[in-house]
């Protein structure tokens, strides 16, 4: 492609930026941000081959792609400011926001403007800002697309090609679909990874092992990112913590009746569905 336009320089629209670049799919690589200091970080970490401070028209004049990669509060904002910047219906958007539903619906009212399909990179870090960028942040990661019923099947088949180049596996689905899933696969681990740090004494920090400090290394993310996809998600997030509670309440039952036959099948159970992951 002859221009390829990231909105948000961050981890993820910096690393995006990155490979993009390494890969040369694209002639330029146009970064957007807010302030002319992340623009300077941006160029000085090579996430971009040029970039502009608030100026969607300029960035997006001819673009064949836009990622928005900014927080999920803020998607619907960039999306209200690309309604004018963009001149050509065809032009793809996407996102890469960790919930899909209300950003795929806020992006519908503008579909005589662009053409969006909504994406979901499974991949980044607990660490934060374009400085942390790497050109091989989505190898052998899983990008989700979620597009609408009458997307363009070039236009989904044009992005997919487009993260699988980056080094993705792309799974198609519908946005409530991964919504209901991802509360499951990754907004209810965070929480259970801020939950377990938050009962924790600090003076007995310093008798954490290991185990303490693998699951609850995700409560070092952003906690302003996480308030915004967790009440984005509102209510599958709350199904999955209700299934939660479900089943520590059946687990403290075993314990309590000090069933050690059964105790031991549930934690050989959940044992074998952990290690189906790769």
């Amino acid at each position: 492609m002859k221009k390829l336009v990231v909105i948000g320089m961050g981890l993820i629209g910096g690393s995006i930026g990155k490979a993009a670049i390494k890969r040369k799919l694209a002639d330029e690589v146009i970064g957007v941000c807010r302030r002319e200091s992340s623009l300077e970080r941006a160029i000085k970490e090579d996430s971009l081959t040029r970039g502009f401070v608030n100026n969607y028209t300029k960035a997006c004049k001819d673009a064949d792609l836009v990622i928005i990669a900014t927080p999920v509060h803020t998607i619907k904002e960039v999306l209200d400011g690309l309604k004018d910047a963009i001149k050509d219906k065809n032009t793809l958007v996407t996102d890469v926001g960790s919930t899909k539903r209300e950003i795929v619906d806020y992006a519908s009212m503008y579909s005589d403007k662009f053409t969006f399909i909504g994406a979901h990179p499974l991949a980044g870090s607990e660490k934060t800002g374009v400085e942390n960028a790497t050109e091989d942040l989505f190898e052998n990661s899983l990008c989700i697309l979620t597009p609408q019923k009458d997307s363009p099947r070039k236009k989904i088949e044009a992005l997919k090609k487009f993260w699988e180049t980056l080094g993705a596996s792309v799974e198609v689905t519908s946005p409530d679909k991964h919504d209901e899933v991802l509360a499951f696969t990754s907004h209810l681990p965070h929480i259970a990874a801020f939950a377990l740090s938050g009962i924790m004494e600090k003076d007995d920090l310093k008798f954490t092992s290991t185990g303490f400090k693998d699951t609850t290394r995700i409560a070092s993310s952003d906690p302003a990112l996480w308030n915004d996809i967790l009440l984005s998600n509102k209510k599958n997030v709350l199904s999955s913590i209700e299934k939660y509670k479900e089943y520590l309440t059946e687990l403290e039952k075993t314990i309590e009746a000090n069933n050690a036959e059964t105790l031991q099948e549930k934690l050989s159970e959940c044992k074998k569905i952990r290690d189906e992951l790769v």
